[in-house]
């Protein structure tokens, strides 16, 4: 029996058009797998629940990234 993967999304709490992510939550199943397909920077800002020890923590670096990747959704918006 395969288990699915369980992501803990270490970026702060931001709502994206299919989903809101909150610091700290445990994601898993289908719907945050397309999710992760759809926005790449999501491989960084979610962790496997299991490499969360060994992940580093830099608050700054997650700040970029959320940054980053509220920035690309809402080029993609503007773009529709």
């Amino acid at each position: 029996m395969e288990t699915e993967t369980r992501y803990v999304y270490i970026g702060r709490n931001i709502d994206l058009p299919d989903v809101r992510l909150n610091k700290s939550g445990i994601y898993f199943g289908e719907k945050i797998e397309e999710i992760r397909k759809k926005y790449p920077l999501l491989e960084k800002l979610l962790i496997k629940a299991d490499d969360l020890p060994f992940a580093e923590k830099n608050e700054i670096l997650l700040e970029q990234l959320t940054d980053e990747l509220l920035e690309s959704v809402k080029g993609e918006n503007d773009g529709v």
